[in-house]
């Protein structure tokens, strides 16, 4: 399992496509916050349109990038936009409606469980913290489509309980050591608002409403480390975990399924 210092050093190892992955986090965090704000609504968690499109663009990206690690090609560095193959937007479009649709499925089942049998609200929120904790692993089914670029097996839903049997305590290990990179960021976020609020930063430049240029930087800076981080070191990290004890898996239901 690749640690943390690895995970990060391979992404940032190719600094041309580095630099592209952040000029993207630029337009993506501009033009969705412009939109938001056009629509008159810019504190929504809604997702737009531009969220969407950009969401698939490196979606998409960060699938090839991941292939080029697990199959050691060109070193496993960042790859040229020019490389992407569309179709795997197709793919990645069903892996989200499947398995997001899994996890409504589980619990929309708990809310009528609640309202109808179950009176207790621990119940639907135990339901939904333990549907997040599966989520978690549900990086392995992406990593799958990465390593063959094919889609074939991975939208069974038992698979996922077998990964967890398999990987549980490494994967927890490796989500917590990233959580925690994450939280870390999000008190720097913190400390530079504060910082700028004592010194009258934060009010220089207003562009609409409350919002003001360092908005859009720490928007920008924010977006393109969870980028970074969400899409690309932390699934680079469970690269190994995945060849040595994922992929049997797989394979074994698939080949299970072509006879049958």
């Amino acid at each position: 399992m690749a640690g943390i210092v690895e995970s990060y050093k391979k992404v940032f190892e190719n600094k041309k496509n580095n630099l592209w992955i952040f000029l993207v986090s630029i337009l993506w965090t501009v033009s969705s916050l412009s939109f938001d704000i056009a629509t008159g609504n810019p504190e929504s968690p809604k997702q737009n349109i531009f969220d969407i499109m950009f969401g698939l663009f490196i979606g998409v990206y960060s699938l090839h990038f991941l292939h080029n690690a697990i199959q050691n090609i060109n070193e496993g560095l960042l790859p040229s936009f020019k490389e992407m193959k569309w179709k795997s937007c197709i793919d990645l479009i069903k892996l989200d409606v499947v398995w997001g649709f899994y996890a409504v499925i589980v619990i929309l089942a708990a809310m009528l469980l609640f309202f109808t049998v179950i009176h207790s609200i621990i119940f639907p929120i135990t339901v939904v913290v333990l549907t997040a904790i599966v989520a978690v692993f549900v990086y392995y089914i992406y990593l799958a489509y990465a390593d063959e670029m094919n889609t074939k097996g991975l939208f069974n839903v038992t698979l996922i309980f077998k990964i967890i049997k398999s990987t549980f305590k490494n994967t927890f290990i490796q989500f917590s050591l990233f959580l925690l990179v994450t939280l870390l960021a999000v008190l720097i976020c913190i400390l530079i608002y504060a910082v700028a609020a004592i010194t009258g930063i934060d009010s220089i430049w207003n562009i609409a409403q409350d919002y003001y240029i360092l908005d859009f930087i720490v928007f920008i800076l924010a977006a393109y480390f969870m980028i970074i981080t969400w899409y690309f070191a932390y699934p680079y990290s469970l690269i190994e975990t995945y060849k040595e004890k994922v992929r049997p898996i797989c394979r074994k239901d698939v080949n299970n399924g072509e006879n049958v």
